[in-house]
């Protein structure tokens, strides 16, 4: 931040340089761009502007001026949308960050329960506890590792899992989030990964990890992971799969294997194959797919953490 005052100043100090008025107009001319220069760096260097804060249409500005509970925050999605996310703090100072990526939507909140929608969300200051999805349901084991978890919510004006404007939302809540440039992780559950797979491949070096749960290697609506652009990658993945998964869009083991050998920038990568737990009630996608099947680690979220713990561990340490 003081690098942007420095350049405000810089820009200041050319100002001066280049205006060499002799009349008392002039001279006021002066004051004011000076003034404004000084005021811009200032802004700049507090991070009181920004280009996407002050672009954003009446409505958007308001949302963005809501009070919220002290475990959310909220940035703008593009020019004309907002996305919401929740913080689960470690227990002590935190030594990294995980990005949380959900499944499906996105969304921290369902179709059932009491949570349906971001006003529900806010009252309740995060999703249900009850929420069956391991990447929700883990945040405060992965913060009583050490890490400041953040779950960001689906925007509200819709969006691609992978192109550069979600993108650039997460890059704004890290902006927010991690001003002590603590080591970032990213984990993505099912659909949840392609979003992962685009962080990870977009924001390169601010990434230091990637963990991938039943990945989208095959269609959804949100395509797959091989949509972005997957080769500018260079943070360490962790894969993890059941055996036993039948959701179309993650179950083969060789759709894995081949994103893996995509991914030509990372070196450290890593499969892991996972069993037992509990299958799907029903049949069909919509059971297989979901997050009480075992597509979802229905079951064995222990043995999941088991994996990730150390894998995290190492790379913070």
């Amino acid at each position: 931040m003081v690098m942007i005052l420095e350049i405000g100043m810089k820009k200041l100090t050319g100002t001066i340089n280049l205006l060499k008025l002799s009349s008392e107009t002039d001279k006021m001319k002066n004051i004011i761009i000076v003034s404004i220069w000084l005021s811009v760096g200032i802004s700049l260097a507090t991070g009181k502007a920004s280009y996407a804060d002050s672009h954003v249409n009446e409505e958007v500005a308001e949302k963005l001026s809501m009070t919220l509970p002290d475990n959310m925050g909220i940035v703008p999605y593009g020019e004309e949308g907002t996305m919401l996310y929740v913080i689960e703090k470690p227990p002590n100072q935190a030594r990294g960050i995980f990005l949380s990526m959900q499944g499906s939507g996105g969304c921290l909140y369902g179709n059932r329960g009491p949570i349906q929608d971001e006003e529900a969300l806010i009252a309740n200051g995060g999703p249900s506890p009850r929420h069956p999805s391991i990447i929700i349901r883990s945040a405060s084991n992965l913060a009583g590792y050490g890490l400041k978890v953040i779950l960001p919510n689906c925007p509200d004006v819709g969006g691609e899992s992978s192109d550069a404007i979600y993108t650039s939302a997460i890059n704004k809540i890290l902006s927010k989030e991690n001003r002590d440039n603590l080591p970032v992780f990213v984990g993505g559950m099912s659909r949840g990964s392609i979003r992962a797979t685009n962080i990870a491949s977009l924001l390169g070096s601010k990434i230091r990890g990637a963990i991938i749960m039943s990945g989208s290697t095959d269609n959804t609506h949100d395509g797959t992971m091989f949509d972005p652009p997957i080769k500018k990658a260079t943070s360490s993945f962790l894969l993890l799969i059941h055996e036993n998964d039948q959701c179309s869009s993650s179950e083969s083991l060789e759709g894995l294997k081949s994103f893996s050998e995509e991914l030509t920038g990372v070196t450290a990568k890593k499969i892991v194959q996972l069993t037992g737990g509990t299958p799907s009630r029903g049949s069909g996608r919509g059971p297989w797919c979901s997050a009480r099947s075992h597509h979802g680690f229905n079951g064995i979220h222990d043995q999941v953490l088991e994996v990730m713990k150390p894998w995290i561990l190492k790379r913070i340490n």
